[in-house]
């Protein structure tokens, strides 16, 4: 490596470190709106760090709001029926999320693209009607509370969404540099080449899909903590899903600091626009969708592709796109 390498590694794991200080650090000194906005960056980095995993194996989901509603579920059960603590619920909910999460790869074993992806939203539906049509367990339409004497206090549960965010990015850090990471990319691009070279593929996405249904359930096992009430159209609300890859679009996919960076300006640009246009009906998510939209259209590698490429690249590219198409000659 080149002074300079070792200068931008060195920069790099600073940064890396001062984040992770800072969003710990944050629920002991920050006011009410900020820990609750990191309480939200924490969370999502949990779930979109989770569907990134799984589409670097080229194993897009639509179903991340299912592992959601079960870690949810898992955890005010345990709680609400076997009397858990704060700290021991998020176990039930990390090993269903995992085990489900095993049983759809093998399940889908030899589904691929479109067809695994609405296999994923076939799952989270098939859970919310589960949860609709067994009141007795989840409590149906009523939604259920959870015990209020098990509560550890905000201090505790931001805590742990934060330090939940750290390792799960520490997680996605180690496989990058695993030979795991080299097989899942080998799968995205080419999985019949993958076989031929003798990669398993069922295996790995085995491993890798009970990874990310763990990490996506715990992060449903917080939220719910957070909440203290829970139904099947709260656990399993289409919108976890659609933040969940949001995120890792907007800041780069397939990378390790994209799911970060888009966690950050998925929450920062959906607080800006509550905040400028709140009393309008409707216009705050208007204006989220289409700053959504212009970001992705100007940086289709993420903003962490732009930072690569240069700051000016994405604007040009915006302004291309927004040119009206030449009459033929």
């Amino acid at each position: 490596m080149t002074p300079a390498d070792n200068r931008s590694a060195v920069i790099s794991r600073a940064i890396w470190i001062a984040t992770a200080v800072l969003a710990v650090g944050i629920p002991f000194l920050g006011s009410p709106s900020t820990v609750d906005i990191v309480f939200r960056i924490s969370v999502l980095v949990i779930i979109s760090v989770s569907w990134n995993l799984m589409a670097g194996a080229g194993l897009v989901s639509l179903g991340h709001s299912g592992f959601w509603g079960l870690g949810s579920y898992a955890a005010i059960l345990s709680v609400n029926s076997l009397g858990f603590s704060f700290a021991l619920s998020l176990v039930p909910a990390t090993i269903c999320g995992a085990l489900i999460g095993a049983t759809l790869a093998l399940v889908t074993g030899r589904l691929r693209g479109i067809y695994f992806a609405i296999s994923t939203l076939a799952m989270a539906e098939g859970f919310r009607v589960v949860a609709v049509m067994v009141p007795d367990l989840t409590g149906g339409f009523k939604g259920l509370y959870l015990d209020s004497s098990r509560f550890p206090g905000m201090l505790s549960v931001n805590v742990v969404a934060a330090l939940g965010a750290v390792a799960t990015v520490l997680i996605a850090w180690w496989l990058s540099r695993s030979r795991y990471h080299f097989a899942l990319r080998a799968m995205r691009d080419n999985e019949a080449a993958c076989q031929m070279l003798g990669i398993a593929p069922l295996r790995y996405r085995f491993g890798i899909m009970a990874l990310s249904g763990a990490m996506a359930s715990f992060a449903g096992g917080i939220s719910v903590w957070r909440g203290g009430y829970l139904d099947p159209d709260v656990a399993f609300d289409l919108i976890n899903t659609i933040n969940s890859q949001i995120a890792p679009i907007l800041g780069g996919i397939y990378t390790l600091s994209g799911p970060v960076i888009g966690s950050v300006m998925t929450v920062a640009l959906g607080e800006v626009t509550r905040l400028t246009l709140g009393n309008m009906v409707g216009a705050s998510l208007l204006l989220y969708g289409v700053l959504l939209v212009i970001i992705v259209i100007g940086l289709p590698n993420g903003i962490q592709g732009a930072l690569r490429n240069g700051s000016g690249a994405w604007l040009a590219r915006l302004l291309q796109f927004m040119q009206p198409p030449r009459s033929a000659p």
